[in-house]
């Protein structure tokens, strides 16, 4: 005798919630048919094998990218964890999780988080780099920035760009940072050109963007760049891990003059 259409007729037979709908428990549990008879693209995956969880199509491809996406997302809408975490009904702790190792996600965990950070599971999920030619958005929006929200995205970030004038052009490289009593800091070599400024004009930058998602924002730091002091150093020298390698132990310092930003949704 045929099932019902509403229940699953695979081996872990039992009703299928509605989908739309997250699940009121913390554990969301019940989060729809079994594995053996989920369609394609169930919650967004677009790859099925057996004994994988559809998440698994998210974390294979890199240790925490959806964590990272997570994390820019919060910052850039100026989201503590332990708000997107009371939006979400999860803990704080599982936010800090989420956000900075490989994780698996439950159904539920997905659809709240995607509701807490204003996107559609789609939208949170989908590929940085989308497959097809991009299309132009139907209504692109670009919004300045308030200082304030300029100074949480530089606070919250680690690696940005200095621009400045080289001897016969323009040069503009990436230096890990850290913003310290509204001042910026970086190391460099002894030996470099920047390390012979003082008072010098210099650019900041730092910015995100989202082919998949096609929103993004930048930030914009213009002011002068001069040799820390003995105590600037010692109080920062040692927060700022260099990516480039090498000895890069002279501190430098970016004295802001102004900082503007731009946000552009097309959302």
């Amino acid at each position: 005798m045929p099932l019902p259409p509403r229940y699953c007729q695979g081996p872990r037979s039992r009703p299928v919630r509605d989908l739309r709908r997250v699940p009121s428990g913390p554990s969301g549990s019940d989060l729809g048919p079994c594995p053996r008879c989920r369609p394609a693209d169930w919650l967004g995956a677009t790859v099925r094998e057996e004994g994988r969880t559809p998440m698994d199509t998210q974390t294979a491809r890199g240790p925490s990218s959806l964590g990272h996406r997570i994390r820019h997302r919060r910052q850039a809408l100026g989201l503590r964890t332990a708000e997107v975490a009371e939006r979400a009904g999860l803990t704080t702790d599982r936010i800090e999780h989420i956000e900075s190792r490989p994780f698996a996600l439950t159904g539920a965990e997905l659809l709240r988080l995607a509701h807490a950070l204003d996107l559609t599971v789609e939208e949170l999920t989908g590929p940085r780099h989308p497959a097809n030619p991009p299309r132009q958005p139907m209504a692109p929006v670009l919004e300045p920035m308030r200082r304030e929200e300029c100074i949480v995205l530089i606070r919250a970030g680690s690696v940005g760009r200095i621009a400045y004038s080289g001897i016969d052009e323009v040069v503009v490289i990436p230096v890990n940072y850290r913003y310290r009593d509204e001042l910026i800091v970086f190391r460099t070599a002894a030996d470099s050109a920047v390390a012979q400024f003082d008072l010098d004009p210099i650019a900041f930058e730092l910015d995100l963007f989202d082919e998949g998602l096609r929103d993004g924002w930048s930030v914009l730091v213009n002011g002068l760049v001069r040799p820390a002091t003995d105590a600037e150093t010692e109080a920062t020298r040692d927060h700022i891990d260099t990516w480039a390698g090498g000895t890069r132990e002279t501190c430098m310092i970016i004295e802001p003059h102004r900082i503007t930003g731009r946000r552009i949704r097309s959302w």
